[in-house]
């Protein structure tokens, strides 16, 4: 090759036709998580399956009581929602967003229990669920 002008590639220098080493799948760097993370993740899926249920069921209690004025013309009516009809709305509008939220927490703890992985979505998952559940207690107690 040193008669055409081009010189000879060096040994340090990897050549151009070389092939690259394939680039690893996504996900592939990420650490799985040992046996008693796993444990836990059964237990949250348990305490986020529970916290649905309830926050769903509190929900369409709260959605079904009547407001104080609709209570002041029934002398029968012992139980009303003290606040405005937008109070209202936002706070059941919250708190299902937040039933929900723990139902795919749950859903994504049992998949985090079985292969160890996602992690991290589970606890942004269920910080969610948490902070739409606080939200919608703070704006239906206020």
């Amino acid at each position: 090759m040193e008669a055409s002008g081009t010189p000879s590639p060096s040994p340090e220098q990897p050549s151009a036709a070389a092939p690259s080493p394939p680039d690893a799948p996504a996900g592939a760097g990420e650490e799985r998580a040992g046996g008693g993370w796993r444990a836990l993740g059964v237990l949250l899926a348990f305490a986020l399956l529970f916290a649905s249920a309830v926050m769903i069921i509190a929900m369409i209690e709260i959605a079904d009581t009547p407001l104080l004025d609709a209570c002041q013309a029934d002398p029968t009516c012992t139980e009303y929602f003290d606040g405005s009809s937008a109070q209202k709305a936002i706070a059941v509008a919250l708190g299902f967003i937040s039933g929900a939220l723990a139902g795919i927490g749950a859903l994504i703890a049992l998949y985090f229990a079985v292969t160890g992985a996602r992690g991290r979505l589970l606890l942004q998952i269920t910080g969610a669920a948490i902070g739409f559940g606080v939200l919608s207690l703070l704006i239906g107690s206020v």
